[in-house]
């Protein structure tokens, strides 16, 4: 063993030795080779384990800066790639900032929610400074660091589980908006050099200078200018970057953080009609220079006087992984979410943010944290991360087996989150998740309406059946409390479209127990799952991919292929779905 270390060490040294001598162009060609490369091969085993792929970066980081085999050199280099790459995560942030998608969640209660916990979290670490062995304005920032939530993180989980459309997705995106914004104005007073009010002011004054001036170049200027650099696509990108760097030059010209400047550049073009086109063309670079960003800060974690902080690192990963979830819970349990809603809300949150390694960098440059103290966030951050897809994984089977009773003690508050239409008793027909593929089979079963009822998930859905006059309920079926409320003794027939194996065969358990008579259908993803599913006692699974194989095989094979028949049977069939989906 001693002699494998010697020989990876001598190898190493070798390379440094002969990377030394090389000309300073080539240097910067082999030390960003060596992240990349380095990056890849711990990124392909984060995949493997599923993990996320910040953890990774950092780790890559770790692995080639000086605390272990040193082979990157050119620091001050990947610090200034580093910088960019803050810049394109702030320019991606602002563009997400959609007071659309802030309203689709509920604005007012978003803020109050939003305030609430960052207010009761900040304030908690301020009065445990002491004990945490910290100056009052290191705890504002630690303070200010647990409030956050990673939203790179939980977008790509939620997308992911098909869950962005939800409710709860909802409301993750936008409480996590929410701490963006609140991260910005923190970012603002801990680099104005102190909490006078004079500099505060003067600073706040500056940044809605620099927002008119985004509101009045989107309205009379960047309008026009994108739609004439649409026609190419080149064009349109080169154009986002002049609007993140002349953005960037503004706020260092008001003597404000360029990590200002990024994200007003974002907020500028977040309602643009290109937007989708913005972030597709531009994606490539923020993930290049991100990759940077974050094997830097791996360059930089220290281990000496980290022991010293262990009750630091701590509290920042219960605070994370705990407590700041049980707040967000009781507050969206008080303003009126249903348990289950606030649960998976609540706990999707349970990770410290990207946000808070940029906070913790801007508390290392004007000198107000210590290197020990950073390396015990970003240390937190990578283990709340970390554990962030298993809990998503795993969301609901904590809920129904473990968190339920817990959350019940709650319910004496009352829950007005329960979008509905209609009775939900002595129905004979339930159909679960009427949107796509249910859609066409609601449209077979509107003779029926009178004995139909409709479970989804997504509100968006519920509102237009409600619209219809059609009785429907909002919430996940795997859900007790909603399989409560529906006299599921009086069903003759129940069709889920939601092609999740668990959720199918919890729906199968908890019906058939109730009434052993009815029918169950439901949509399997995979053959195997569906020949578990007909094991365990499902009338009738649905296999979309397999079903549309099949009819395309019919009409291939068929003597005298009539494709015009099938199309115009097909667009029938389409323009029934789409009048009553639309």
């Amino acid at each position: 063993m001693a002699g494998i270390t010697g020989f990876v060490v001598e190898t190493v040294n070798g390379i440094g030795n002969h990377v030394s001598h090389l000309p300073t162009s080539e240097t910067i060609i082999f030390d960003i080779a060596v992240i990349l490369i380095i990056s890849a091969m711990l990124g392909f085993i984060a995949k493997i384990l599923r993990q996320p792929l910040i953890p990774a970066y950092v780790l890559a980081g770790l692995i080639i800066g000086p605390l272990v085999l040193g082979l990157v050199r050119n620091l001050d280099l990947i610090n200034a790639f580093s910088e960019i790459g803050i810049a394109f995560l702030l320019f991606t942030a602002g563009l997400e900032i959609s007071f659309r998608k802030l309203r689709e969640a509920n604005l007012k209660k978003i803020a109050l929610i939003g305030t609430l916990q960052a207010g009761i979290i900040f304030g908690a670490v301020i009065v445990l400074a002491g004990f945490l062995n910290l100056s009052s304005l290191q705890a504002a920032y630690i303070g200010i660091i647990l409030t956050m939530g990673s939203t790179m993180v939980n977008v790509k989980l939620l997308s992911d589980g098909g869950e962005l459309a939800t409710l709860h997705g909802r409301l993750v995106v936008g409480i996590l908006l929410f701490e963006d914004l609140i991260a910005i104005v923190a970012i603002i007073v801990f680099t104005t050099g102190g909490f006078a009010i004079v500099s505060l002011t003067t600073a706040f004054a500056k940044l809605i200078v620099i927002l008119l001036m985004a509101i009045v170049l989107q309205r009379y200027v960047l309008n026009r200018l994108f739609r004439f650099a649409a026609r190419s696509g080149e064009l349109l990108l080169l154009s986002s970057l002049a609007v993140l760097f002349f953005f960037i030059i503004s706020a260092y010209i008001f003597e404000l953080s360029i990590v200002v400047g990024a994200f007003v550049a974002g907020i500028s073009l977040a309602n643009s009609r290109f937007k989708i086109e913005l972030e597709s063309r531009i994606s490539p670079l923020r993930d290049f220079f991100a990759i940077l960003f974050f094997v830097a800060l791996g360059m930089q974690l220290v281990f000496s006087g980290i022991g010293e902080k262990l009750i630091l690192l701590i509290v920042l990963i219960i605070g994370a992984s705990l407590v700041r979830p049980l707040i967000i819970l009781i507050l969206l349990r008080v303003t009126g979410y249903q348990p289950r809603t606030s649960f998976l809300t609540a706990v999707s949150l349970s990770q410290l943010s990207e946000f808070a390694l940029i906070v913790g960098m801007v508390g290392v440059t004007v000198g107000a944290l210590d290197m020990s103290i950073f390396s015990t966030v970003v240390l937190a951050t990578i283990i709340t991360m970390s554990i962030a897809p298993y809990i998503a994984k795993y969301k609901g089977d904590l809920y129904h087996h473990v968190f339920r009773y817990p959350v019940s003690l709650l319910d004496f508050l009352p829950i007005k989150e329960i979008p509905e239409y209609g009775s939900k008793s002595g129905k004979e027909i339930l159909m679960i998740g009427s949107h796509r593929m249910g859609g066409a089979i609601m449209e077979e079963l509107l003779h029926k309406k009178d004995k139909l009822l409709v479970v989804d998930y997504n509100p968006d859905v519920i509102n237009f059946l409600m619209e219809k006059k059609i009785a429907c309920v909002y919430g996940d079926i795997t859900s007790p409390e909603l399989l409560d409320k529906i006299d599921v003794k009086k069903l003759k027939l129940v069709i889920s479209t939601i092609p999740d194996y668990e959720s199918s065969s919890y729906l199968l358990k908890k019906i058939k127990n109730i009434n052993p008579k009815v029918k169950v259908i439901v949509t399997g993803s995979r053959i195997s799952e569906t020949l578990k599913l007909y094991e365990k006692g499902v009338d009738y699974v649905m296999m979309p991919k397999v079903v549309a194989g099949q009819e395309l095989a019919n009409i291939i094979h068929a003597k005298s292929p009539d494709l015009k028949k099938a199309k115009r049977r097909h667009l029938k069939h389409l323009n029934g779905i789409h009048k009553l989906l639309y």
